[in-house]
């Protein structure tokens, strides 16, 4: 049996109690992945949750210092330096402690943070993957350290092609390393549901008589949700039976509210009867919430690595609206499983909205094509399957 050690970023628990997309990620592959040939290890910071029968898990508590410096990222502006001190500071003390637990493991994963890498003892034998979600390999202030960081691993999967793309493009002489793994969902978790508003009575209420379109994901600036209410702003007066439901808080569960979610609310009030902010829920409603709405709309204005809304809302039978950015049109074919728009353009956005209120014939076309390719393309048994292959070929 090969043992197979699985570390996430400094951050966040698995199991995923607090959200996070790798987080979330690394819950559902290990859960598919233990078995007779792999031995599989999580670690992450301490979940104090049961995890998953048949995963060891090693959590990596935190440190005072840790804490201060998370709560000054916190505090702090996108732009201000002092995120990337913080940050730095809290990736170093982490993957000093990862890297001695990791130790004996035959093979070792690390999902999303190159960082880490360089602080992991490579012993002999032991082969090393790299999982990228973001395109973290493109910050310019990082690329010296991630450059020695790839020297080190043997493979680095990417969840889309864009991601692959932009990676080769930074780092041409290790383009053999990376390979393309996308994401996946579960069809059968996330699906069509009749009864999903009347599931979600005392966390959202619906009117039956109205029509709701819905965002999921984080409340920061490179996710447009500004954009999406602009063209909501829009929309309103010709369609005063709509409403906007706003799901997520700057970093999942328990995060602070930050200068731009008042921004949003500020933004919000002149329609602010019409739209609903949630805050962060979790998977469990999330599932109900995709089934209950009648489009999901992702304004993203940045390079989106692929965005596992897109999968979710398609797999639970939403029509769903993105931006034409990085990989998201690898997931959403125009006018073929769902609408893509350009990025930071409101009366695109509300144009296509608008368009898809007017066409329900079309929107089941759509549906019907997003829910199929989901359940072809998507699952995790397909991901388990290439992931396991990947492996195999290291080992």
């Amino acid at each position: 049996m090969t043992s197979i050690a699985i570390v996430v970023p400094e951050l966040l628990p698995v199991p995923a109690v607090q959200g996070g997309a790798v987080e979330h990620w690394v819950d559902e592959a290990s859960a598919r992945m233990a078995g007779p040939q792999w031995q599989i290890t999580v670690v992450s910071r301490p979940a104090g949750a049961v995890g998953r029968p048949g995963i060891d898990y090693i959590g990596i508590p935190w440190t005072g210092v840790e804490r201060w410096f998370q709560r000054l990222k916190d505090k702090v502006s996108w732009r201000n330096p002092l995120r990337y001190v913080a940050k730095i500071q809290n990736v170093w003390s982490y993957g000093r402690r990862v890297a001695a637990a990791v130790l004996p493991f035959d093979v070792v994963i690390v999902h999303n943070e190159p960082n880490i890498l360089l602080f992991l003892q490579r012993r002999p034998g032991q082969k090393l993957v790299l999982h990228m979600h973001n395109e973290h390999l493109g910050i310019r202030m990082f690329r010296p350290l991630y450059r020695r960081a790839l020297n080190k691993v043997d493979v680095v999967l990417c969840v889309s092609d864009y991601i692959r793309r932009e990676a080769i493009r930074h780092f041409p002489e290790h383009a053999a390393r990376f390979q393309v793994l996308f994401n996946a969902t579960d069809p059968d978790k996330f699906q069509p549901d009749a009864d999903a508003r009347a599931r979600l009575d005392g966390v959202v209420g619906f009117d039956p008589q109205l029509s709701y379109l819905l965002y999921v994901g984080r409340l920061t600036p490179i996710k447009g949700v500004h954009v999406l209410i602009a063209a909501f702003r829009q929309l309103r007066a010709a369609h005063p039976d709509l409403r906007l439901i706003i799901t997520g808080s700057s970093f999942f569960g328990g995060a602070a509210k930050t200068d731009y979610e008042r921004e949003l609310e500020a933004l919000a009030g002149p329609v602010g009867d019409a739209i609903v902010f949630t805050g962060y829920l979790p998977h469990d409603q999330l599932r109900y919430l995709y089934a209950a709405a009648d489009m999901v709309v992702m304004p993203s204005v940045w390079q989106e690595p692929q965005g596992l809304v897109a999968l979710e809302a398609m797999a639970s039978g939403t029509f769903v609206i993105g931006t034409a950015v990085g990989g998201i049109p690898e997931v959403i074919k125009h006018q073929v499983n769902g609408v893509l728009v350009p990025p930071d353009d409101i009366p695109a956005l509300a144009g296509a909205i608008e368009a898809a209120l007017g066409d329900p014939e079309g929107r089941a076309r759509m549906l019907a094509a997003a829910r199929a390719s989901i359940v072809q393309d998507y699952t995790w048994q397909r991901l388990v399957h290439e992931l396991n292959d990947s492996l195999k070929q290291l080992t």
